[in-house]
């Protein structure tokens, strides 16, 4: 049987992350582009990164007429109070009312962590969706305790890399190491996962097994 799963991303930094986790499984990524779709600009005007994740999703599947795969993000300051006028939530791109290309969004949050001392404790709460039509749609959604076990600094000052899509890479450092995330060099990163807390391993493989297990179930009725 064949399992095909649209990953329905735009970003060209998203799509071979997202496509990793289908590794050395018998699901067949498809990308956007294969299907015609490159430019293909998904809504997210919810509130909430599961309900971005879930529009997103039902985007690409009426664009495509096949099962998909959609992530949104919110991101989370850790070290200030959810009602802080700063706290971007799920607008992340669109912080300051207007959507903002990579530098502009570089800058943006650049200045945001200046104004609280040059350094900030967040997070990214990711919000998963595998959809095979209207009727079977499943999210998964990462809660308070994983948020600190993923948990990362930004800075106000930018490293010299930049990832297309990703702009905020450039300001994040990894708690482990103390480097930016664009300047780890593997052993730096075997470092990192080895004094990384096991909460964030099992968060990760918990993440891993939801994806392939649900997306093998969900396209097995195909």
């Amino acid at each position: 049987m064949n399992k095909r799963l649209l990953i329905g991303t735009a970003n060209v930094s998203k799509l071979p992350y997202l496509m990793e986790y289908f590794e050395d499984t018998d699901i067949e990524c498809v990308s956007p582009a294969a299907l015609g779709l490159a430019r293909f600009d998904a809504p997210e005007n919810a509130k909430t990164a599961e309900d971005n994740a879930i529009e997103k999703a039902l985007a690409w599947y009426h664009a495509a007429r096949m099962p998909v795969l959609a992530l949104d993000a919110g991101l989370v300051f850790l070290d200030l109070p959810d009602d802080d006028p700063d706290q971007p939530g799920v607008h992340v791109r669109r912080a300051p009312g207007y959507a903002m290309d990579d530098e502009e969004m570089l800058n943006y949050f650049a200045g945001v962590v200046h104004r609280h001392g040059g350094r900030l404790r967040c997070a990214w709460q990711d919000s998963y969706c595998l959809l095979k039509d209207e009727e079977h749609i499943y999210s998964y959604t990462f809660d308070r305790e994983m948020l600190l076990a993923n948990a990362f600094d930004m800075v106000d000052a930018p490293c010299a890399g930049r990832v297309p899509g990703w702009p905020l890479n450039s300001l994040s450092i990894d708690p482990c190491t103390g480097k930016y995330w664009l300047e780890m060099t593997e052993e730096d990163e075997r470092r990192s996962a080895e004094m990384a807390s096991t909460a964030h391993a099992e968060n990760g493989a918990k993440l891993t097994r939801w994806l392939q297990e649900t997306a093998s179930r969900m396209l097995e009725t195909e």
